[in-house]
């Protein structure tokens, strides 16, 4: 039942990077030609505003999911999010889902692969389905790692970032061996890490190399820190390639001598972060080094 094109973004602390991490490698994978199916776990329905469909009045708030699992009905996913991409949503009804899930696991512990059974229909259709996951652990983690077949942790550089990690692999261990064999730790990603600070960054990764082993990768991309272009993307509900488009083309409209001047004046000027062009770039780069490792994986085990 464990969907082969999986990738659950997890750490078992919020703010680290999860829904934005999921939301982008989403809607680059989309862009580059890949079709692909967004899934939200997690009740407060973050991802709807990372990708603007909650700004635009579309979401279920994870109904079409909650009857999935609770009734057998085939998923209805929002289609046309973007280009080659459609999302199953998150929200409100989801607490109704993970109620559910926890009665029936109370019974049968099985019942955590429901999700992953009522989405494998569905994710036939699709090149690659990545699944956004709550931190608060529990039965929503549970069932996203039974649908997997990848885990990707995102961590910050904090105690409880770290302790979240720890968390989650002792989560990923206890569902691989119960529920989701197939599942594989892919690798870290380091979020929210300053462009100067590069000493703190090889100390983390020597830090994880050496509580992990051999056990996954930290990734090379790094995604960078930038309060500004986080808080504009999710507002408006536009991913890091996309604001730094946007960006570009208020640039080429206004100069900044204009900009200035309509500043004094009192008239609104739209302002973007200076770090919309590293920002974008981050995700492009991590993007693709997840999708390459995926490409590479799905060779080696052609070849077996």
């Amino acid at each position: 039942m464990m969907i082969s094109n999986g990738i659950v973004f997890g750490n078992g602390k919020g703010g680290v990077g999860k829904t934005s991490i999921c939301a982008n490698v989403a809607g680059l994978a989309a862009h580059s030609g890949w079709k692909v199916l967004a899934v939200d776990l997690d009740p407060q329905g973050n991802l709807g505003s990372d990708l603007g469909y909650k700004q635009q009045g579309r979401s279920d708030e994870g109904e079409s999911l909650l009857r999935a699992v609770v009734s057998g009905t085939p998923i209805r996913p929002l289609a046309g999010v973007r280009e080659r991409l459609d999302v199953v949503a998150g929200g409100a009804a989801t607490t109704d889902l993970l109620a559910v899930l926890n009665n029936r696991r109370s019974v049968d512990p099985a019942a955590v692969a429901d999700v992953a059974a009522a989405l494998a229909p569905l994710a036939a259709d699709y090149d690659l389905v990545v699944i956004d996951s709550p931190p608060a652990g529990g039965v929503a983690v549970d069932a996203a790692l039974a649908a997997a077949h990848w885990l990707v942790i995102p961590v910050k550089f904090d105690e409880g970032s770290i302790d979240g990690l720890e968390l989650m692999a002792r989560q990923f261990g206890a569902v691989k061996r119960s529920a989701n064999p197939d599942l594989e730790l892919l690798g870290i990603v380091l979020f929210d890490f300053s462009t100067a600070g590069k000493v703190i960054r090889s100390e983390v990764r020597k830090q994880l190399a050496e509580e992990l082993g051999d056990a996954a990768p930290v990734m090379r991309a790094v995604i960078r820190k930038s309060e500004r272009g986080a808080y504009d993307m999710r507002k408006v509900g536009l991913l890091a390639h996309e604001y730094q488009a946007r960006a570009i083309d208020a640039a080429a409209r206004t100069s900044i001598a204009e900009r200035i001047m309509r500043s004094k004046s009192g008239q609104h000027v739209e302002r973007y972060s200076s770090a919309a062009e590293g920002l974008a770039d981050d995700y492009k780069r991590l993007a693709s080094e997840l999708l390459l490792s995926l490409g590479d994986l799905h060779r080696r085990v052609g070849r077996q």
